[in-house]
């Protein structure tokens, strides 16, 4: 049977998509690569123990893998492998299945040309979704994972049901009419998110409190926050997988500590730029924490919500201090922002004053032409093949990108 056979009938035997079922098999496949290994050893990978039986079924039906025996001898203190419980213990000599004194579990072994097959479609996935001309700088991005901090933006958030910036503003029109309503849909169309709500704070009958505005926001993100997505269908896990010093955000929301919990079986609390201490400790702890640049959800005041506020975070002493020190020899990946948006030219830009180097963005079908403005501000595209008609199509591809930093 062809790899493609096998995913098709692991896919009716999951009733899910060939496409969630492939990324299933190259999760089990890449985690346990050549080793003998228990169910358990997938216990942290986001595989359900009912999916992940029905896999090594079809693997051991069709020949992919082989099942052994591992077993604790405690007659000895020593631990081996076999084939069948039928076989004597290499040790005490006792016979497995009738022995009391050993530990008994199943294991399993991927064979060589299952693995073989499943790195030459992970190859095929990339050609499919890297576009050709960016191939070099995923290369060079991939020479410095050691240092690699993801820098987060609202595109990582929108699998979990929370609006992007453009939709999140025009749900706080209350208030404007006429010039007003259509001046301000204008500046959230040029993706001028925080001179739209300084806009919104000034003509607004409703917004005249800067309170109000984070009080609606937050409300907003609240009510519409769903924890529990498929996998397939978002980049948080991919993301921690990365294993990076910490992650930095513009986002307000907590979804990155969120999974952060589950994935490190801890709470790592988060923190916001402005409260940052002792960098010293940041540098080493490596908690994979999220800093939050303008704000957490759960403190309200702490939000940047209007450009006054902005640009005072950017000139203020203790921030440079803190992003020069931060960002000393790492290298940044920005994902989740759309570089055509004025709120991104304008933050990097501020960032960039302090931090210098090159960095990398991801994005979506992104000609070469259009990369010029990117590389003259010292910041490296990926670009990515997305088709806007195939939902989640976006999320595979930065999926098959970060899988290569892995």
């Amino acid at each position: 049977m062809s790899l493609e056979q096998f995913i098709q009938t692991v896919s009716t035997k999951l009733h899910k998509s060939e496409e969630e079922s492939l990324d299933q098999i190259t999760i089990l496949a890449e985690v346990v690569k050549n080793e003998i290994f228990p169910k358990e050893r997938l216990n942290n990978y986001n595989i359900d123990i009912q999916i992940l039986d029905k896999i090594l079924t079809e693997l051991l039906r069709e020949g992919y893998a082989s099942k052994y025996i591992s077993y604790d001898c405690e007659n000895t203190d020593q631990v081996d492998f076999a084939v069948s419980l039928n076989e004597q213990c290499a040790y005490c000599k006792e016979v497995l299945l009738d022995s009391k004194n050993h530990i008994i579990r199943e294991t399993y072994k991927l064979n060589s040309n299952f693995i073989n097959l499943i790195g030459q479609q992970k190859k095929e996935r990339l050609n499919k979704y890297l576009i050709e001309d960016f191939r070099h700088n995923l290369d060079r991005l991939k020479n410095r994972t050691h240092k690699l901090i993801p820098f987060l933006g609202a595109g990582s958030s929108i699998p979990f049901k929370l609006p992007s910036w453009s939709k999140l503003l025009l749900e706080l029109n209350k208030g404007l009419t006429g010039s007003n309503k259509t001046k301000y849909e204008e500046l959230i169309d040029k993706g001028d998110y925080l001179r739209a709500l300084s806009f919104l704070k000034l003509y607004s009958g409703l917004y005249k409190n800067e309170q109000i505005i984070k009080k609606d926001i937050k409300d907003i993100l609240k009510q519409r926050y769903v924890k529990e997505v498929n996998s397939n269908y978002h980049n948080i896990l991919d993301i921690l997988k990365l294993d990076t010093d910490f992650i930095l955000t513009t986002n307000y929301d907590n979804i990155v500590s969120d999974y952060l919990r589950d994935y490190r079986d801890e709470f790592i609390m988060p923190q916001i730029l402005e409260n940052l201490d002792d960098l010293q400790d940041l540098m080493d702890d490596n908690s994979q924490k999220v800093i939050h640049l303008h704000g957490n959800v759960e403190i309200p005041n702490s939000m940047i919500v209007t450009q006054d506020d902005y640009d005072k975070l950017y000139k203020s002493e203790k921030i440079k201090s803190i992003l020069t020190g931060i960002m000393s020899h790492k290298t940044l990946l920005f994902i989740g922002f759309s570089f055509n948006d004025e709120y991104f030219k304008d933050l990097y830009d501020k960032i960039f004053e302090f931090i210098q180097g090159e960095h990398f963005i991801i994005v979506p079908n992104l000609h070469p032409f259009d990369a010029d403005e990117l590389l003259k501000r010292n910041l490296i595209p990926i670009g990515i093949n997305v088709d806007k008609n195939i939902e989640h199509d976006y999320v595979r591809a930065i999926n098959t990108v970060l899988e290569e930093l892995h």
